[in-house]
């Protein structure tokens, strides 16, 4: 069996990855691919890690787990998505840098089912956007989520590669959450393990909140048009289409962070985009990108 976790993170698109999953729910399940709700298993996971202490999940714990996750009959791939799963926001920045404890919540995720095939999907996102959302998850709290952290040191590939070295024999699939226009099929689909043939409800969602109506429809009559496979095409499509119709302010979230100056910010720009150069060269990491 294989199980998929989607770890977010914070200030990505998370939520809108597993409601779109789970809009073709019945469909993947004909496929043998079960996505149960999240509410179903919410502080499941969790208890049965505490109660492990480190150590690996016993049969008869891995089978209590299926038995809520999944109703009877057996799966082959089980589709996971929750934020917690790399903690509470106000633990994901530290003077250690980002999720300093990420590597132990992987173990632990890991060691729930050691037999099967376990896979990590996690968007990595821009510094500033993501603190952001951090706060914003805080009830606007800076200093419970920054405290006296330098934003310099919010490095995403130091992050990445301890994840990687502490499950090495897991697979560990990574995303730019900028990036995720160009690349939002191809992660629907390899999170499902379902090739560019298989139909799916909500291709288009990230595009329809980022084109006016118009623009969307001649896109997608364009797209409609190619074969399923021509990723890079349909690709050169949106780009297309976003430089012409999408608004400066669709494409680009404004940050407002207590301290922070255009000139910080500029420099996040370059440490971010570093850390991807690097993130996409760290062996046992699969980096989608366009």
């Amino acid at each position: 069996m294989q199980i998929v976790y989607h770890l977010g993170a914070h200030g990505s698109d998370q939520d809108r990855l597993i409601r779109t999953l789970l809009r073709n729910r019945e469909a993947l399940w004909q496929k043998g691919i079960e996505i149960p709700p999240p509410r179903r298993y919410r502080g499941v996971l969790g208890g049965a890690i505490n109660s492990l202490n480190g150590g690996l999940a016993p049969a008869e714990l891995q089978q209590t787990l299926l038995d809520a996750l999944i109703d009877g009959e057996r799966a082959d791939r089980i589709i996971l998505s929750q934020s917690s799963f790399l903690g509470v926001p106000q633990r994901a920045v530290s003077a250690e840098g980002l999720y300093p404890r990420g590597p132990f919540r992987l173990q632990g995720l890991s060691n729930l089912f050691p037999e099967d095939v376990v896979e990590f999907f996690l968007s990595v996102v821009h510094p500033a956007t993501q603190v952001a959302a951090l706060v914003a998850m805080s009830n606007g709290d800076y200093d419970s989520v920054m405290g006296r952290t330098d934003p310099r040191g919010l490095r995403w590939a130091p992050a990445i590669r301890a994840m990687q070295q502490a499950v090495p024999d897991r697979e560990l699939v990574v995303w730019a959450q900028e990036d995720l226009p160009f690349v939002w099929p191809e992660i629907l689909r390899r999170m499902a393990d379902v090739g560019p043939e298989t139909l799916l409800l909500g291709d288009d969602a990230i595009l329809f909140d980022l084109l006016p109506a118009e623009a969307m429809s001649e896109l997608q009559t364009r797209i409609d048009a190619l074969p399923r496979n021509e990723i890079s095409a349909r690709r050169d499509l949106i780009e297309q289409a976003l430089t012409e119709h999408a608004a400066p302010k669709a494409m680009e979230a404004a940050v407002t962070l207590p301290g922070w100056s255009q000139d910080l910010i500029d420099d996040l720009d370059e440490i971010y985009a570093a850390d991807l150069a690097e993130i996409a060269a760290i062996t046992g990491v699969e980096f989608m990108s366009p």
